[in-house]
């Protein structure tokens, strides 16, 4: 069932969203004057994006096509809560209640077990607003959030449809990368990094934020593509600088088409080129896809 064709005006309003305790800073884009259960879309940005470039690029005429759209800040990131870690020496919270403790406040921390924990909350926050076709759900995510929506996908049946956007679907398989996510480990196991959530302490070269690395490591978006059941569209740049070719778009999309509907579209670009020089093209991309699946 398409969406209808008419140009809504849209509603943009606040929300707060809980993930796992955390307080994250949200946005709901409704298409007013649309009647009836309309469909939804959850929007995932990247590695590290803000709520308010995919609320006006994309959630806006995502929702003038008649959609419900969600967008969000990752914890710790734009206006959500930072990740809260007690002080050495603080006395073991071992009775429930309300107390008075000193914390470490994290940001910028690009976790993406924690991430995909805020999509979760994100859009059990969706699939219960009013309104809201619990049956017509999709998600789009872009860069790191292309992964983060193939991951998604293939864990909770209750998504129907996908666009991955210049996504990275793992992370590097060699030695010393898996040598420095296990020294992490242990770094953050001894709190011999203080606060024990690494700040500054590996980088990504042209990204800003700091990758935990022991928390990345053995994240595989393509193990979980491979339960994927539902129509899925890649949006690539054919001359991808970030990551292996193992580990891009082409090779998601060879996992999931094996077992449902799923379909590739490439650009003569690099990554960033896909949000302004390719930026129409790609939209349109997404718009029809959703209104064919949604």
């Amino acid at each position: 069932m398409s969406v209808n064709a008419t140009n809504y005006d849209v509603d943009r309003r606040p929300v707060t969203l809980w993930s796992e305790g955390s307080r994250l800073a949200a946005e709901l884009l409704r298409p007013v004057g649309a009647f009836g259960l309309r469909p939804a879309i959850l929007l995932c940005h990247g590695w590290g994006g803000l709520k308010e470039h995919l609320a006006e690029r994309y959630a806006a005429p995502f929702a003038r096509a008649g959609y419900v759209c969600l967008v969000f800040d990752y914890r710790g990131w734009g206006g959500s809560d930072g990740r809260m870690i007690p002080v050495k020496n603080t006395p073991m919270l071992t009775e429930a209640g309300e107390r008075d403790v000193r914390v470490h406040v994290v940001r910028e921390v690009v976790d993406p077990l924690d991430q995909i924990a805020d999509i979760r909350a994100a859009l059990a926050y969706l699939l219960s607003e009013d309104g809201v076709d619990q049956g017509r759900v999709g998600l789009w995510g872009s860069s790191y959030g292309g992964g983060h929506v193939v991951f998604t996908a293939g864990t909770d049946a209750r998504v129907k449809t996908v666009v991955a956007q210049i996504g990275g679907y793992g992370h590097p398989r060699e030695a010393w990368y898996t040598d420095l996510a296990r020294r992490r480990m242990a770094d953050k196991a001894r709190a011999v990094l203080n606060p024990p959530i690494p700040q500054g302490v590996d980088t990504a070269a042209g990204l800003k934020g700091t990758p935990d690395v022991a928390r990345q490591c053995g994240h595989s978006p393509l193990e979980a593509a491979a339960r994927i059941r539902v129509p899925t569209l890649f949006i690539d740049a054919e001359n991808e600088e970030y990551g292996e070719p193992a580990l891009q778009g082409g090779a998601a999309y060879d996992i999931v088409r094996r077992h449902a509907k799923a379909e590739r579209h490439t650009f003569p670009c690099t990554h960033y080129e896909v949000y302004d020089k390719f930026y129409e093209p790609s939209l349109k991309l997404a718009v029809d896809w959703f209104a064919e699946h949604l």
